[in-house]
């Protein structure tokens, strides 16, 4: 950072959190949900891979990890407005960009790749008021860069000796207290309150909707097939003109669903939403229903009995672990967004695809998609609930997974517990379960 205190804020940070994180965080980027067709800004003709973050409960952590530093370089309180990953191989590199042009907005970049050689080249380069470069960032692995979103940066391709994805992660930020309303605006609807439910009436610059459906129909333009004109070659002009409706109504959920986690007061679930303007074009207004977890009455898992067999410890503690879930599933009536829903499906049936574990039967793959969809319900419920309940009780921990064991270990606490010998029966279907 500058120690001119009126220069924008740039750092660089090594290490930025645990080795479990960075391996964590580079896991979930190997994985699927990788898309091509992003730009650095709407109308770029440079294009890249994207993966969205938004939600994944790896990087949640790691941004709560980083908070407090972040906030201090910044001076003020800061909220996640989004987060994704971008992905650059040799011969797509970035263009020179502002990530926002309000006071007060912040960027986080975070390079995930478990390794970085020199000659790979990659960096990350910021420009002075001139257009001179100013500073070049190598994408060591684990290193983070914060920045005022104001100043003007690019994300440079690998080089040709690079084999490997370069990945870097951007948390966008803006100050609690700045106003956001050239972007998004939100208002509680109060005379739709009734306990735990809220509605919120939301409003989207038409700039943010412009880009994921230029995105989407970037995406449509590389599988349709249409008359006269060769694969991947068809003219933006015609795609709008003929999938223009189709790509904005499945831009219109995305943007939803990436907008209502930041626009909303924290701890708020949206379940629903309707639109109020902007179907065709301009500023996209809708309203969501929405379950404001804080105002939920506390877990009681007093009167639950929980029991415990005597068997191997590991395999003891997964018995005991399903039961505290499966017990917290059914007290907990969150209803989802589908949206949101879909797309955790979505990770979970490529997952299995990729290892070959779905079925070539039509009718088998049918009722595993059920299966796959009400697992993806009840992650998603879960993982909520878990968060919410260890915010409550001041919980923290390194990881997700460190984080449900204490949540597990708490409510465990407040229950009764029986023991007793588990059955051959009862110890081959754990194991068989392993």
């Amino acid at each position: 950072m500058s120690p001119n205190p009126s220069e924008p804020v740039l750092e660089v940070i090594d290490e930025l959190v645990p080795a479990e994180l960075h391996t964590a965080a580079w896991a979930v980027c190997a994985g699927k949900g990788w898309y091509f067709g992003h730009g650095s800004h709407a109308g770029d003709w440079s294009r890249f891979w994207k993966m969205d973050l938004d939600g994944d409960a790896v990087f949640n952590a790691i941004w709560e990890q980083v908070r407090p530093r972040c906030e201090a370089l910044a001076g003020v309180p800061l909220r996640v407005v989004r987060q994704y990953a971008n992905g650059h191989t040799y011969g797509l590199g970035g263009q020179p960009h502002l990530d926002d042009t309000l006071p007060g907005s912040y960027t986080l970049l975070y390079y995930p790749n478990p390794e970085w050689k020199d000659g790979w080249e990659g960096e990350t380069v910021f420009y002075d008021p001139s257009g001179e470069i100013s500073l070049a960032v190598r994408p060591r692995p684990n290193r983070g860069v914060f920045f005022d979103s104001r100043i003007p940066h690019s994300g440079r391709a690998p080089g040709r000796q690079c084999p490997a994805l370069r990945v870097t992660v951007a948390y966008k930020l803006h100050a609690v207290e700045t106003p956001v309303d050239n972007d998004v605006n939100c208002a509680e609807v109060a005379e739709k309150r009734s306990g735990a439910s809220r509605v919120y009436r939301v409003r989207v610059s038409a700039s943010q909707v412009d880009m994921p459906v230029e995105e989407q129909l970037d995406r449509l333009g590389k599988t349709v097939r249409l008359p006269g004109f060769r694969p991947g070659k068809i003219p933006m002009p015609v795609l709008r003109k003929r999938y223009g409706v189709r790509a904005r109504a499945e831009a219109i959920n995305r943007v939803v669903a990436e907008t209502t986690p930041t626009a909303l007061p924290h701890g708020s679930v949206v379940s629903s939403f309707v639109i109020l303007a902007g179907v065709e074009s301009g500023d996209l207004e809708f309203e969501a229903a929405a379950t404001y977890l804080p105002d939920l009455p506390p877990v009681d898992f007093s009167a639950v009995t929980i029991e415990r067999l005597t068997v191997d410890e590991a395999l003891s503690r997964r018995h005991v672990k399903l039961q505290v879930l499966d017990h917290l599933d059914e007290v907990c009536s969150i209803p989802l967004l589908p949206f949101l829903i879909e797309r955790e499906f979505a990770a979970i049936w490529n997952a299995a695809d990729s290892q070959g574990q779905l079925p070539e039967d039509a009718e088998q793959r049918k009722h595993l998609a059920a299966e796959f969809r009400a697992i993806a319900e009840r992650r998603l419920r879960l993982g909520m609930m878990v968060a919410e309940i260890a915010r409550r009780n001041g919980i923290t921990a390194g990881t997700p997974a460190e984080l449900e064991d204490r949540v597990i270990d708490l409510l465990l606490s407040q229950s009764r517990v029986s023991e007793r010998q588990a059955t051959p029966e009862e110890l081959a279907e754990l194991i068989g379960e392993e």
